[in-house]
């Protein structure tokens, strides 16, 4: 956590044009602690401080609507500002991108805030919950229920290796309550300890403890070396404590996987698709390399839970 001066100096150097490292720490210390870099947002408008939307994510009605007026009148940096408005009060957010969106391709900036337009041009949330710790115990400990790496039994069609749950959400768990998921299903959604690494791994639940490989999974041209040296999750997580409001976890950083919330992403933003309906999935967890197995990546979880499905993909620098 920054100290108010390592904030303060991290604003300075932001709005002095020294952007391209400064402004990712300052995204990041957005993402974990929203309300404090809110003070800053009209200082950091001023300076167009705009490389990084979740810099804005919480802004206040005015910033939000400043934001919008700057790509009406036609500001040369259209892209980033709207990334920056989908991050910002949601009322105004809404209202802009429903103008905007039979003039310019919408979705990317809405989904990468963790929401979306529907046909209707209702606000559809991607993110379940506020956001809450995920803590890494050894597989032999006796901490609690396991929201990731408990052994499925099941094992995975290209390569035989166990499946291991990514998510698992008993009803009445402590987890699912933190979420305050509007079901009473049993969330499981599967993970290979090899495949996942190389292709978004579908699967799908039966709402009672039963859970499946998707016969809508499309195996990736390669999917590494030999099995030799692979190893199952050596770690499993468990609940922990309530991050801040509207914060999310890090990627980058030890103690950063996290359930609820909004994903940090190290490449791109990517959105499975229910393999069932074709819509966007929820956001529920991202799991870090630096938990689970010691090293980089990020392992990231989403649901459909009208359609009980699931998806996990990978991502690393």
């Amino acid at each position: 956590m920054l100290t108010d001066d390592e904030l303060e100096n991290l604003v300075a150097a932001c709005c002095e044009g020294d952007e391209e490292e400064a402004v990712w720490e300052l995204a990041a210390a957005a993402a974990g602690e929203p309300g404090r870099v809110a003070r800053y947002h009209r200082r950091l408008l001023g300076a167009r401080v705009f490389g990084r939307s979740e810099v804005y994510r919480g802004a206040d009605l005015a910033t939000t609507g400043a934001l919008v007026a700057m790509v009406d009148e036609g500001d040369p940096e259209p892209y980033l500002l709207r990334d920056c408005v989908a991050a910002g009060d949601p009322g105004v957010a809404h209202e802009a991108f429903v103008r905007w969106r039979d003039s310019v391709d919408i979705d990317d900036h809405t989904r990468s805030a963790g929401w979306e337009l529907d046909r209707e041009g209702r606000r559809r949330d991607l993110v379940v919950g506020r956001a809450f710790a995920l803590l890494a115990v050894d597989e032999e400990a006796e901490a609690g229920e396991a929201v990731f790496g408990g052994e499925s039994g099941e094992h995975c069609p290209w390569c035989g290796m166990e499946l291991h749950y990514a998510l698992d959400l008993p009803p009445g768990s402590a987890a699912a309550k933190a979420l305050s998921l509007p079901t009473a299903d049993h969330v499981r959604v599967l993970a290979c300890p090899r495949c996942t690494d190389y292709g978004t791994v579908l699967s799908e639940y039966d709402g009672e403890g039963g859970c499946v490989w998707s016969a809508g999974n499309v195996r990736p041209p390669w999917n590494g070396p030999v099995l030799d040296g692979w190893d199952p999750y050596p770690n499993r997580l468990v609940l922990g404590p309530a991050r801040p409001p509207g914060a999310s976890g890090s990627a980058w950083h030890d103690g950063g996987s996290t359930l609820g919330g909004q994903p940090e992403w190290i490449q791109d933003p990517e959105q499975p698709a229910c393999s069932r309906c074709g819509r966007t999935m929820l956001f529920v967890s991202m799991n870090c390399g630096s938990e689970l197995w010691g090293g980089e990546g990020c392992l990231y979880v989403f649901v459909d839970l009208d359609c009980r499905t699931g998806a996990v993909l990978y991502q690393q620098s």
